[in-house]
């Protein structure tokens, strides 16, 4: 199978399970591989600053699941009740930028799509566990 073939297989099934209408012919985002003298500043596109953000708040979750609630604010004397939903809602949000930046890719045909795939299913799955162990916990 050719790899054109490939990636048109790739994208129609991508396209259904991020339920997406397939796109017009001409919507792939061009790769400026050009190395210049000068450097330009190339704007981030919404899919790029979607899933910047969905990392920052991974992150944010993270550190505040496993550093902040469990250990600082015991330290200073310091315990709540919202620290479970607030992490479900951070969950969530995650989740929610992640699948947005992923339909971005794929809506516009982005040349590095292929390359978010791995990094995003691993961080998708890693938040998928995390919020089905979060409210597992708060219905028990």
């Amino acid at each position: 199978m050719p790899m054109s073939a490939l990636t048109d297989t790739l994208d129609r099934v991508f396209d259904r399970l991020l339920f997406l209408s397939p796109p017009p012919a001409s919507t792939e985002v061009p790769l400026n591989n050009d190395v210049g003298d000068e450097e330009e500043v190339v704007p981030a596109t919404p899919g790029e600053r979607a899933f910047s953000f969905s990392l920052f708040i991974s992150a944010t979750r993270c550190t505040l699941q496993y550093v902040l609630l469990p250990v600082v604010l015991p330290l200073i004397g310091l315990t709540t009740d919202i620290s479970l939903p607030l992490v479900i809602v951070l969950d969530l949000l995650a989740i929610t930028m992640l699948v947005r930046s992923l339909r971005y890719f794929w809506q516009t045909r982005h040349p590095r799509r292929f390359d978010m795939l791995p990094l995003s299913s691993v961080i998708l799955f890693i938040i998928l566990f995390s919020l089905g162990f979060d409210v597992w916990q708060l219905l028990t």
